[in-house]
């Protein structure tokens, strides 16, 4: 065996060390369950979540991109709870660029959930747990959802992901209102928009799910006269 090849087989042993330590720190209790089902939530609104390969090597990287202080500390404190690391965060005009590189973190986290623009879906095997069907929830909306006087809207280009909502709005006695939107220019995605209207209904995604969002508690709490 040459120099070289010892080498890196020392850096491979390291690096499978590192690894198998920071895999032991991951918290896999229920209420950790219930903060991943929260933070699936969020990078499915305002995040991402990559592997992409770079020279010889994987890079692995969470970026979130929240636009609100409550939003950015709640997911932060999450992500330091579970996994036991602190993201790097920067101020960029209107929002927060919030990034962790770890290969442990991206692994575990799409085992558990997709993401991507058109093809994100809810982390379905932890909705067995009590109370993570509504925290992912709360992670999404607090990302997703606009809030004025009349309504809570959502919208996206991931159709099947919005109807799920939409069922798991209903299993909850949340009315909602579905439409589909194709814009004019031939290379512009469908746009799959959902609606909470009534005002019984707005009350109950109040009570019973919320935001992660201050302003947008805000606004809801003033529009129900609360």
């Amino acid at each position: 065996m040459n120099i070289s090849e010892h080498n890196k087989k020392v850096a491979i042993s390291r690096w499978e060390k590192k690894h198998a330590k920071e895999k032991s720190m991951i918290r896999n209790d229920v209420q950790a369950l219930l903060l991943k089902a929260s933070l699936c939530g969020f990078l499915a609104g305002d995040g991402s979540v990559q592997k992409r390969k770079e020279k010889n090597n994987f890079h692995y990287q969470l970026d979130f991109f929240p636009d609100n202080c409550l939003t950015r500390d709640t997911y932060i404190k999450q992500i330091k709870a579970v996994y036991k690391k602190a993201p790097s965060v920067r101020k960029k005009n209107n929002f927060y660029a919030v990034r962790l590189a770890s290969k442990i973190v991206v692994e575990d986290i799409t085992e558990i959930a997709s993401f991507g623009v058109k093809k994100w879906s809810p982390p379905e095997i932890l909705f067995s747990i009590g109370g993570a069907k509504e925290n992912w929830l709360k992670a999404f909306f607090s990302c997703e959802a606009y809030v004025n006087s009349k309504s809570i809207k959502i919208q996206t280009v991931n159709q099947a992901g919005i109807l799920r909502i939409a069922q798991m709005l209903k299993e909850m006695g949340i009315g909602s209102t579905y439409f589909e939107y194709q814009p004019k220019k031939v290379n512009h995605s469908k746009v799959f928009m959902l609606f909470i209207n009534r005002r019984d209904d707005r009350l109950k995604f109040l009570n019973k799910i919320g935001f992660w969002h201050s302003k947008k508690t805000r606004i809801l709490s003033e529009a129900l006269d609360l």
